[in-house]
C-alpha cells in the first residue's frame, strides 16, 4: 500500500511539472510537436555545418542557467489548463523578466528569450505564425520589444523585424509593426500593421511571403488576419548570408524605460512554413490560399 502511494506521489510531481518543462524538452518536443509548428523538416537548409534539423534557443547560456529560471522562459502549455492556444490543443509561452539577459545581451540593455531554426533562404517561402499577447501584457515603450524576426546568421541587424512599437520619437508604444532594416535598403523607420487596441487579449494570424535574394528582385509580403498589409519589394537578404526565423519576446535598450522591471508574457502557435501558400494548410485557421494570393 505504502509503495503504491509513493509511486502515485511520484508521478503527480512530474505531471504538475510537466508544464514547466526546462527549456531543453521544448527544444526536443517542437521538432516533432505538429500542434504548434509543422514544416520546417521540408524547408529548412540545413547547410554543411548544421545536419540536422534542430529549434534551438537564442542564447545557450539560458540552458547553464538556474533551473527554475529555466522553466519560466518557455514552456509548451495546455488548452485543458486554460491557456490561450490558435488551434489544436497546445502553444509556446514566452516570458522575460527583468534580468532575463545573458553574455552580450546583458551587457547591451538587452533581455530575450528565443527559439529560431536556420535557415529559411529556400529561394520563395511562405511562413505562418499566430500571436497572443494577455490582456495585462506590459509597453515597454520607448525601450523595444520584437515578436518575432528574419535575421541573417551572420552578425547583421534583423533585416526584417516585427515589433511591438513605432520608432522612439513617437509618443507612445504598442500595436505590432514592421521594421525594415536599411542593408536590404530599408530606413529603420517602423510601418503599422496593427493598431495596440488590435493586440492584447485575443489572437493575430501573421503570414508572410518571401522571395530570398541578394538583388533587387525579391519581395517580402505581410498579410495579418487575412488581409494583406505590406508590400516590400526589394533585397530580402544579404549576400552570401542565410536567413534565421526567429519567434519569441526579445526587448532592447532596456534604460529608456521607465518599467524596467516589467515582466512580458507573448503566445506562439500555429508557426508553419512552406514552399506553398497551400501547403501551409490555412483553411483549419479560416482562410483561403485563393483569396490571400489574389491580394496585391
Amino acid at each position: 500500500m505504502m509503495k503504491k502511494i509513493i509511486e502515485i506521489v511520484i508521478l503527480s510531481f512530474l505531471l504538475c511539472n510537466s508544464s514547466f518543462a526546462g527549456v531543453e524538452e521544448v527544444l526536443k518536443e517542437i521538432k516533432k510537436n505538429k500542434d504548434i509548428a509543422q514544416g520546417f523538416n521540408k524547408v529548412i537548409d540545413r547547410g554543411e555545418d548544421n545536419k540536422t534539423n534542430n529549434w534551438r534557443v537564442t542564447n545557450k547560456k539560458i540552458l547553464n542557467s538556474d533551473k527554475n529560471l529555466r522553466k519560466h522562459v518557455v514552456k509548451i502549455v495546455d488548452k485543458s489548463e486554460n491557456y490561450p492556444v490558435r488551434f489544436g490543443k497546445q502553444s509556446l509561452r514566452f516570458e522575460v523578466r527583468n534580468g532575463d539577459g545573458w553574455g552580450w545581451d546583458s551587457r547591451n540593455s538587452r533581455e530575450r528569450v528565443e527559439l529560431l531554426i536556420c535557415c529559411v533562404n529556400k529561394k520563395t517561402t511562405w511562413s505562418a505564425w499566430s500571436l497572443f499577447l494577455p490582456d495585462d501584457y506590459k509597453i515597454i515603450f520607448p525601450a523595444k520589444t520584437m515578436l518575432a524576426q528574419f535575421h541573417n546568421d551572420g552578425d547583421l541587424p534583423p533585416a526584417f523585424a516585427f515589433e511591438n512599437q513605432s520608432h522612439r520619437s513617437a509618443k507612445e508604444g504598442g500595436g505590432y509593426w514592421i521594421e525594415i532594416d536599411e542593408y536590404v535598403g530599408g530606413n529603420n523607420v517602423p510601418i503599422k500593421l496593427l493598431d495596440k487596441t488590435e493586440m492584447n487579449g485575443k489572437w493575430n494570424d501573421v503570414l508572410v511571403n518571401v522571395k530570398w535574394t541578394h538583388k533587387d528582385d525579391g519581395f517580402f509580403k505581410i498579410w495579418i488576419n487575412g488581409k494583406l498589409k505590406y508590400h516590400w519589394k526589394g533585397m530580402t537578404q544579404s549576400k552570401g548570408e542565410r536567413t534565421e526565423f526567429h519567434v519569441g519576446v526579445y526587448r532592447s535598450f532596456i534604460h529608456r524605460t521607465p518599467e524596467p522591471d516589467a515582466t512580458q508574457i507573448a503566445y506562439y502557435d500555429e508557426i508553419r512554413i512552406a514552399k506553398s501558400c497551400k501547403k501551409l494548410k490555412l483553411n483549419d485557421l479560416g482562410y483561403s490560399c485563393e483569396e490571400i494570393e489574389a491580394q496585391n
